[in-house]
């Protein structure tokens, strides 16, 4: 792991390997707080598929968020890993996650992000 801790690695992995990876420190501490971390594959699918994007706001689970294919076919666009669950870490998640899938469909109002109701989601669209 050449003297990196298990977290630098996997950062380093993930961009060697061509993942998009956005990370953020704590400002007080500089320890890492938050992840988003999304396939390349995964971002040429929501874009040709950007009319509908899932967010899986599970409680105390990493943020999950999925397209749907035409077919009615799921994948997963992007993974969240948060420190906490509060509205300005939702609100950075989807700053990550939003240029990633944004399209003339979703310019044009005819993309709907879809969740099971967390207020800061819901705002944000």
């Amino acid at each position: 792991m050449n003297g990196r801790n298990t977290v630098e690695e996997v950062l380093c992995l993930s961009a060697q390997r061509g993942y998009n990876v956005f990370h953020r420190n704590r400002e007080e501490s500089n320890i890492l707080s938050d992840i988003v971390v999304a396939h390349p594959t995964s971002i040429e699918m929501i874009r040709t598929w950007p009319y509908v994007l899932i967010m899986d706001t599970t409680y105390n689970m990493p943020l999950e968020a999925v397209g749907m294919t035409l077919t009615g076919k799921n994948f997963t666009v992007a993974t969240a890993f948060m420190c906490n669950e509060q509205a300005t870490t939702y609100i950075w998640v989807l700053q990550q996650i939003k240029p990633l899938y944004f399209t003339s469909a979703m310019s044009n109002g005819q993309g709907s992000i879809i969740n099971e109701g967390e207020p800061v989601v819901i705002s944000y669209q």
